[in-house]
């Protein structure tokens, strides 16, 4: 990891960083509006895994108040593989693979047959009073990742839902009501048609994000 201070955000997807008094462009994965992400901020970079961007680096993480939070879209992905392949049985050798479902979002599907075991991952950087929440803002898309469990609940797969914190200070996870009711509504009605649903709370570092442990559905 690199470390730099943020100079200014110049559009949702694109951050100017100082890196030892140079000015570099670095990548947004997430572009939503994260109020933390702010001037003057300390920011750790990685070097950008496509070679076809114009800009070297990758914002990783940066700092809110004291706490360290991851804000790489790729990151929760790649705790939910981790945690499922040590958690979740198959019944078969197979492996974990990535793929993307009609509507073009992210799933993660276990090794059985017919792949009927389907993950859908949701990842959070926000946090208020020690508790996680989704979302900050009104999301078609996420409503629509839920509402891709029940279909698949209906049609006699096994969804899963797991909720990865890319930060340490949270205690427990619920949905932001106030800010989107129907998102909440949907996450009351996954949960009462028997869909497992995980929190993954993380720890980030300078060196990058790992599992810390789980935490309760408030």
């Amino acid at each position: 990891m690199i470390q730099g201070l943020i100079k200014r955000r110049i559009s949702r997807r694109l951050a100017e960083v100082d890196i030892n008094g140079i000015i570099f462009e670095a990548y947004i994965s997430n572009g939503i509006d994260m109020k933390f992400l702010k001037n003057g901020e300390t920011c750790f970079l990685r070097e950008a895994e496509n070679e076809t961007r114009r800009t070297p680096f990758d914002l990783y993480s940066v700092y809110d108040g004291d706490t360290l939070v991851c804000v790489d879209t790729k990151e929760p992905l790649r705790i939910a593989k981790s945690w499922a392949a040590d958690n979740l049985n198959s019944g078969t050798d197979g492996e974990l693979s990535f793929y993307l479902d009609t509507k073009g979002m992210m799933l993660l599907a276990f090794g059985r047959e017919n792949h009927d075991l389907m993950i859908q991952v949701m990842g959070t950087s926000f946090v208020k009073d020690r508790i996680a929440y989704l979302p900050g803002m009104p999301s078609k898309a996420l409503n629509e990742r839920l509402e891709s469990l029940l279909w698949m609940k209906n049609r006699g797969q096994d969804p899963r839902l797991l909720f990865v914190v890319c930060r340490c200070d949270a205690d427990c996870f619920c949905a932001n009501r106030e800010v989107d009711p129907y998102f909440a509504d949907l996450l009351e009605d996954v949960k009462n048609a028997g869909i497992p649903i995980e929190v993954l709370r993380c720890f980030v570092n300078e060196e990058g994000m790992t599992f810390d442990r789980t935490i309760p559905l408030k």
